[in-house]
């Protein structure tokens, strides 16, 4: 089993992190869950243990499900989920057309050795960008 600290910082990290997705200060959140700015301060940096009420509560405020909240505890790190779920969201609001675009673009970005290597910037990145 693992141990309590870990499961509520990697919670509050995520918590963190979707909320500043959504670009919604602690006293933003806070007013929304009807909770303190101390409350979600503790929360974020894992002191705290969030009530099954209030991760729901969370999710449906940050338009995410509850277990984005929850991550696996083994694999790839926290940031990895909230990044793969931004990009997601991003992808459903395209047009059909910008879509295959899209995937045109990250296919061909996949394609290039430098993403092979870890080392893309901004001159490997398609000219149509």
């Amino acid at each position: 089993m693992q141990d309590n600290g870990k499961i509520l910082k990697r919670f509050g990290r995520q918590l963190r992190i979707f909320r500043k997705q959504k670009m919604l200060s602690k006293e933003e959140l806070a007013s929304k869950c009807m909770l303190s700015i101390k409350d979600i301060a503790d929360m974020e940096a894992g002191e705290v243990e969030p009530g099954l009420c209030t991760i729901f509560h969370f999710a449906k405020i940050l338009d995410i499900n509850p277990e984005d909240l929850i991550p696996p505890p083994v694999g790839n790190d926290n940031e990895y989920y909230a990044y793969k779920f931004y990009i997601l969201k991003l992808l459903n609001r395209l047009s059909g057309k910008d879509l295959k675009k899209s995937v045109n673009v990250l296919h061909s970005m996949f394609q290039e050795e430098s993403w092979k290597t870890n080392t893309l910037t901004r001159s490997s990145l398609p000219s149509s960008l």
